[in-house]
């Protein structure tokens, strides 16, 4: 129940019809005992900057989360990022402190890597492509598959400045990776939509299905339809699938790790680690 004591956590976004995480989140503090909630606001992007500079005073705010298309406005509004924040330069998850600063991380790419591992699909030696490279989503999963080892990461990013900028940060963090942008036609064993497209039910496929290797994995970042067109093509060709409800679950406890919500009301037992 609701109440003067609780902690609000919000998560912004434009729009919000489409998010999965606030059940996931306030499922997780009510089995914890937390005394928390996340809603849903639809921030529109010339109002975003405005809203993070309210939440510095807004007393009973843990912090937020945040989606497209405000993971760079956030990462601007911060007192303070994470390294990995700070490689793609967005943000996902706020902590508020108890004196109005906030603190940025991005986890999508964590969250993306450990989704993929709970599905059994091994990133080491992969050819892999991603598309919508250069998003918030799609900087921060390609960073986290370059520290996997893949044995190729082939860039697709129609705005030229944004691939060119995930692609100098690729290069500084992992030296030794094989980037391309060279489109292949076939033989990647994984390939990533990381656009927003699938939401709409009348959006063109971002990539074509049959570039996977038999037996290959298609992943997506869309949570809402559970299985976009994309996906639902791979499955129907025999490829094995990843969805965006997959990454979401995984961001649970790196984002509350991040919030810092836990340590007063969680048994030791049951503490993100």
């Amino acid at each position: 129940m609701i109440s003067g004591r609780t902690i609000f956590v919000p998560l912004i976004g434009h729009p919000v019809a489409q998010v999965f995480t606030p059940p996931v989140v306030n499922d997780w503090f009510a089995n914890h005992g937390i005394d928390a909630v996340m809603v849903p606001l639809d921030v529109l992007p010339d109002r975003a900057a405005g809203f993070f500079q309210e939440l510095r005073f807004w007393e009973n705010a843990g912090g937020c989360s945040v989606t497209v298309p405000h993971k760079r406005t956030a990462f601007l509004a911060m007192d303070e990022v994470t390294e990995r924040a700070g490689q793609v330069q967005a943000v996902n998850i706020v902590r508020r402190t108890s004196d109005g600063r906030l603190l940025g991380d991005m986890t999508d790419g964590l969250a993306f890597v450990a989704a993929l591992r709970a599905n059994a699909v091994q990133l080491a030696g992969s050819r892999v492509l991603l598309v919508g490279a250069g998003g918030g989503a799609g900087a921060a999963i390609a960073m986290a598959i370059a520290g996997e080892q893949p044995a190729e990461l082939t860039l697709f990013e129609n705005d030229n400045g944004r691939r060119e900028a995930i692609a100098r940060a690729l290069r500084q963090a992992c030296p030794m990776l094989r980037l391309s942008d060279e489109l292949g036609n076939s033989g990647y064993d994984l390939v990533v939509n990381a656009t927003p497209l699938g939401m709409r039910g009348d959006d063109p496929l971002p990539a074509d299905v049959h570039w996977l290797r038999p037996g290959g994995t298609a992943a997506d970042v869309v949570t809402r339809p559970a299985e976009t067109p994309f996906l639902l093509a791979a499955r129907d060709a025999g490829m094995g699938i990843q969805t965006g409800a997959d990454m979401a679950r995984a961001q649970l406890p790196f984002q509350m790790q991040h919030l810092d919500l836990s340590a007063a009301s969680a048994p030791a037992s049951e503490q993100v680690q």
